[in-house]
């Protein structure tokens, strides 16, 4: 494959991280106007949204085995089309049953393509070019997010809420065609089946916390629901770890990827820096208009320093991380968002409003310092065969992160000391990633230089 083909393939898998950013976006402008069409309530519009991340996030790891299984292409180019249909259907729905099941749909899709995304592009890169690459899906990421509020409000108040639908099933399907085209075929790296068991485990433990996550903050965390919600995480959670370990077969997740400590960091990593940066993205808007009184149109706009540096960041510190190694500049991105933390855990309405739009940009850039070098980190450290199951697991890594952060900021959320104490309780998380994995470097280097000094010559 020569290069310009290589770059094309590279932006039709960037492309399914644009959709599910953009969608996201477009569909948080566009409930109140779905509650209204369908006179229900904003809470029970809000399950348009929620039924979709749930579905992406149980699937994930099922996708990125299926894809280790029956190839990595079939899986991510068929993710296109399913959610093409899902849009398509949600684009019809006569009701809010219709439409939440037709998301469902769009999310089994979304899962396909986001578990096994990063594994192509693994595949098909060499290690030089790696970093720059996976950066790419970051940019594509950003981009979603700052476009889609804008166009979905546009659309919405020119057209309607369903050419939201109409568009991303358009640009989907267009995607599949292209897909299918200029992606090579590629060959299964494992053989077997996907464990049934294990999966279920795994599917209803996280349903269990993720539906906890979601509905903690409107009902309480002491709520008898929510309690009960996160008791059947602890329980199938500790039955699927049991079951991993004592099946004769081949597991689920295989629990011996997760037993090497810089994958582990890798992936606490990812749903720390997640955290943070979407805890910012909750508390910052709300700290614009209410502390500021700054107008809607000014704070989405000074907002929209953190995907712009993002975007900028997250190639330009992929390529270097392909030159110098990924492990200082992780140091680095993972220092530079622990300052940024410590500056806004200082908050106040005193804040010149330009150092403040200078804190937005430092997390958007920091954070496009961490991403890249950590993924092609962790990617780089496992075998071939399992690509796929790590990449669903980055990736359902960065969707806990948003939906911790999420949580952790509206929880949170209270006059100006709740600001502050989002921004510390994110500091404290990201130092001590920062610590643990300046430990993790120093046991492995010790372990290395053992193994060599007990060799035999």
């Amino acid at each position: 494959m020569n290069g310009k083909t290589r770059t094309l393939v590279q932006y039709i898998i960037c492309t399914g991280a644009f959709l599910s950013n953009c969608s996201a976006g477009m569909f948080n402008i566009a409930l109140v106007d779905i509650a209204r069409d369908y006179q229900i309530g904003l809470a029970s519009a809000q399950w348009v949204v929620t039924a979709y991340l749930l579905v992406i996030s149980v699937l994930l790891p099922v996708m990125g085995k299926l894809g280790d299984i029956r190839g990595r292409r079939s899986v991510h180019n068929l993710g296109y089309l399913g959610f093409a249909l899902g849009a398509l259907g949600c684009a019809l729905a006569p009701s809010l049953g219709w439409l939440i099941a037709f998301r469902i749909v769009q999310g089994v899709g979304a899962s396909m393509y986001q578990a096994t995304n990063m594994a192509l592009i693994v595949s098909l890169f060499p290690p030089e070019k790696r970093g720059r690459a996976l950066g790419m899906i970051s940019t594509f990421v950003a981009a979603g997010s700052m476009i889609g509020p804008s166009l979905g409000g546009a659309l919405i108040q020119w057209i309607s809420w369903e050419a939201c639908f109409w568009l991303l099933a358009g640009t989907a399907l267009a995607a599949w065609i292209m897909a299918q085209r200029f992606i090579p075929k590629d060959q299964p790296e494992e053989q077997g089946h996907i464990d049934v068991t294990g999966a279920l485990l795994f599917g209803i433990s996280l349903t269990g916390l993720v539906t906890a996550i979601h509905l903690g903050s409107e009902w309480g965390w002491g709520s008898l629901a929510v309690v009960v919600l996160l008791l059947l995480f602890a329980g199938c959670a500790a039955g699927f770890v049991m079951w991993s370990l004592s099946t004769s077969g081949s597991p689920f997740i295989d629990l011996k990827l997760l037993s090497d400590a810089a994958t582990n960091t890798g992936l606490w990593i990812t749903i720390v820096t997640y955290m943070a940066a979407f805890s910012a993205q909750l508390v910052l808007p709300v700290y614009l208009r209410h502390e500021l009184d700054a107008p809607p149109a000014m704070a989405g706009l000074i907002m929209m320093g953190y995907p712009l540096a993002l975007i900028v960041a997250s190639p330009l510190f992929g390529s270097l991380s392909d030159k110098h190694g990924s492990l200082p500049l992780l140091t680095a991105g993972l220092l530079a968002m622990s300052g940024t933390l410590l500056a806004l855990g200082f908050l106040s309405s005193s804040y010149p409003m330009f150092l403040l739009i200078t804190l937005i940009v430092l997390l958007g850039a920091s954070m496009g310092m961490i991403t890249s070098p950590n993924t092609s980190l962790v990617m780089g450290r496992v075998d071939p065969s399992h690509l796929g199951l790590i990449s669903s697991l980055l990736a359902l890594s960065r969707n806990l992160g948003m939906m911790f952060g999420t949580a952790a900021g509206g929880a949170l959320l209270a006059g100006v000391d709740g600001y502050r104490m989002v921004f510390v309780l994110c500091l404290a998380l990201v130092f001590g990633s920062l610590v643990l994995l300046l430990f993790t470097v120093r046991q492995a280097r010790h372990r290395r230089h053992h193994e060599e000094t007990v060799s035999p010559s």
